[in-house]
Parts: structure tokens; C-alpha cells; sequence
């Protein structure tokens, strides 16, 4: 599993940003000194600091009453994310969720869990992975899932539509073998966002 990483060489990526104006044939004061400078604390604000907020060590748990009847937990949550094929931004919206069963955890705590490998230059199919994985370990449901979608710039400046929407999903426990619980899960999924996504 991936996405424990979290440090940061702000003058290596300054002196890279350089290096691509450069190549690029940019040639303005502005592009080549204080632009590397803007990129560089951009790179950490969207892909490392968020990551930050998320400690794998430390997820605390509610435990679900003896009477609790709920039986899906779901969250929206979006990230901003970069593909490691082209390293092109990644604007990424996903419904996550779980099937209680002795434990909840936190909404907030879901949605860090999520950026933590959604914020860094990656795949969605592994941040599906490896986000179902964690949450499967930490919240040990009955049943837990991921659908995912994003507006992918490697796409979308090669030609593909703005409206090429990639969508992935994983199901783990009873959300994988249950088809009307996952069927549940999906309307959650579709009926939840306000802007048509």
C-alpha cells in the first residue's frame, strides 16, 4: 500500500519548474524566477498537505449501540489529484462508504482517509485500492466500497470532452457480494451530488 510518503524538496521542484520554461522556450523574468517559486508551493499545497492530515496510526473509532439501525454509511469527498502517466492535474469526486458492524468511524476521518491517496501523483485505480484496503483494516465492516469519478486534464487536453468523466469502483464484504446493498450504495451515489457530476 502506498501513499505514506509525505516529504517535500521545494528547491528541486523549483529548479524543475525552471527547467520545463526553459524547454518550453519561455524566456520572460517572470516565468524562469518567481513562477518556480509559485509552482513549487502550489505542488505542496495540493498534493502533500493534504496527505498530512491523515496519521494511519491514529483513527479512532466509535463503537455502534447495541440497537444502531443503520446499516450504510456514505460521504462524498473530492481531491485534487495528478496522474502519474503525464503528471497533468486530476479534479476527482468519489462516494466512499461502509456497512457498520461493531464500529463507526469519524466523517472528516473518511474523507482525510480518501486525500491521503487521492493527493499525490498516482492512478485511480490505485487510489481505489488502497483506500478500500485502509478502510477495511482500520474500520473492519461488514462491507465497504468506493465509486470514483474525476475530470482528467490528461484527457481533456488531448482531445477528449469535458464531459469524458472516467468512473472506477470497488467493493470489498457484503457491498461486493450483496447486489441490492451495492445496488443501495449506487443510488447514494447518484442521487447525493448537487451539480450534476
Amino acid at each position: 500500500m502506498e501513499g505514506h510518503n509525505t516529504k517535500i524538496d521545494l528547491e528541486k521542484l523549483e529548479k524543475a519548474q525552471r527547467m520545463i520554461a526553459e524547454a518550453m522556450g519561455e524566456d520572460c523574468e517572470e516565468a524562469l524566477s518567481h513562477s518556480a517559486d509559485r509552482f513549487a508551493r502550489w505542488q505542496k499545497a495540493a498534493l502533500v498537505d493534504p496527505r498530512t492530515l491523515y496519521d494511519p496510526d491514529n483513527v479512532k473509532l466509535y463503537p455502534v449501540p447495541e440497537k444502531s439501525c443503520v446499516d450504510l454509511v456514505t460521504i462524498k469527498a473530492t481531491a485534487f489529484s495528478a496522474c502519474e502517466h503525464h503528471h497533468a492535474p486530476a479534479w476527482l469526486k468519489a462516494t466512499i462508504g461502509y456497512i457498520p458492524d461493531q464500529h463507526y468511524v469519524g466523517y472528516s476521518k473518511l474523507v482525510k482517509m480518501f486525500k491521503y491517496f487521492a493527493c499525490k501523483y498516482t492512478m485511480d485505480e490505485r487510489i481505489c485500492n488502497d483506500f478500500l484496503a485502509e478502510l477495511v483494516e482500520k474500520v473492519k465492516p461488514k462491507g465497504a466500497g468506493i465509486i470514483l469519478r474525476g475530470k482528467h486534464f490528461c484527457v481533456i487536453s488531448r482531445g477528449g470532452t469535458e464531459t469524458d468523466f472516467p468512473m472506477m469502483n470497488a467493493f470489498w464484504g457484503d457491498l461486493k457480494t450483496d447486489s441490492e446493498r451495492r445496488r443501495e450504495f449506487y443510488q447514494h451515489a447518484l442521487t447525493s451530488w448537487n451539480d450534476g457530476i
